[in-house]
């Protein structure tokens, strides 16, 4: 089985290096691509394209989308896709080894230990000779609230 390996530039702890790599890599960095990867750096938890272009003065959407898929190249992000709405990026550094739900009532998003997901790795892995990545999407179900609000809806028809 084929792995594809990407170069990895490590997290924005030091900036300085990122940009060195972006450039190694043949890639300019001006002043619009540094103001992404400070707005970038001061993220702490997920956050959309969207919520990043709201955070910048006078940064178009377009430039900020090809910013976040070079570092996303680099390995600086990850991109997730959470069910139907935008996919969400999170630093490598501060996303660590977490695996995302989503419920599919009420949209809510949570992050669980990777190890969590750990059996059933194993188990694709070893059944189906198939290696899972699930660092690219999210699992859907329904949250505990949803599921006790639909409960209780149920019984007082």
């Amino acid at each position: 089985m084929t792995t594809v390996r990407r170069r990895h530039a490590g997290d924005l702890v030091d900036p300085a290096a990122v940009v060195a790599r972006l450039r190694e890599e043949g890639h300019t960095v001006g002043r619009t691509r540094t103001a992404i990867l400070e707005a970038v750096r001061a993220k702490q938890r997920a956050f959309t394209a969207e919520e990043l272009v709201e955070s910048l003065d006078g940064v178009h959407e377009a430039t900020v989308y090809r910013t976040l898929a070079l570092l996303e190249e680099i390995g600086v992000v990850r991109h997730i896709h959470l069910s139907h709405g935008p996919a969400i990026y999170e630093r490598t550094a501060v996303s660590g080894e977490l695996r995302h739900l989503v419920c599919e009532t009420c949209g809510r998003h949570i992050a669980v230990p990777r190890r969590v997901f750990d059996a059933a790795r194993r188990t694709l892995e070893r059944d189906y000779d198939f290696v899972l990545d699930g660092s690219h999407f999210a699992i859907v179900g329904r949250c505990r609230t949803c599921v006790a609000a639909e409960g209780t809806s149920q019984e007082g028809s």
